[in-house]
């Protein structure tokens, strides 16, 4: 199970509970930290790291999945990678996340190019981020193939997994 945590400017490492905070774009939530006007929106329910799909440029994507504060819907963003390729950092909706692979079919290979309607970024690397994030360990929505490290199929638990995840989102 995962540990829940808010992420916040004035986090201890003796203080578990963080806050994160955003606001609509990059530019202007460093403009509300060093004013001091901070919004909270997310409480995070798991900070973690994917292996990328790529075997020539072995690294790692990091993520953030969290809860909305005002929706309470979760969400998902990507928050780095440790190649230094660029990538759109604006939440995802796990729901729109989830209806995407709702309408693959059982046992047939697809594209990390599936995911691309779900970000308004334009990013080329997008798409095959997340579909490392929803490979990792933690998200676990789908899985890779035998015939290319590129295509991805919904694992044999999908719909329990699905549930677990979606579960944490009223976990709160």
């Amino acid at each position: 199970m995962a540990t829940k945590k808010k992420i916040d400017a004035q986090t201890t490492s003796k203080n578990p509970v963080q806050t994160i905070t955003t606001t609509s774009n990059e530019s202007s939530n460093k403009a509300a930290t060093e004013t001091g006007s901070i919004v909270e929106t997310h409480v995070v329910l798991v900070d973690g790291k994917a292996a990328k799909l790529s075997t020539k440029k072995r690294g790692f994507v990091t993520f953030t999945l969290a809860t909305c504060i005002d929706s309470g819907e979760l969400e998902l963003r990507l928050t780095g990678n440790d190649g230094g390729g660029l990538h759109s950092k604006e939440w995802l909706s796990v729901t729109a996340i989830i209806d995407v692979l709702n309408v693959q079919v059982t046992d047939k290979p697809f594209k990390s190019t599936v995911f691309k309607s779900v970000f308004k970024g334009a990013s080329a690397n997008n798409a095959s981020f997340l579909a490392a994030v929803l490979r990792s360990k933690d998200i676990n929505l789908i899985v890779s193939t035998e015939k290319s490290q590129y295509l991805h199929m919904l694992p044999n638990n999908y719909e329990s997994v699905r549930e677990q995840l979606l579960a944490k989102a009223s976990a709160k």
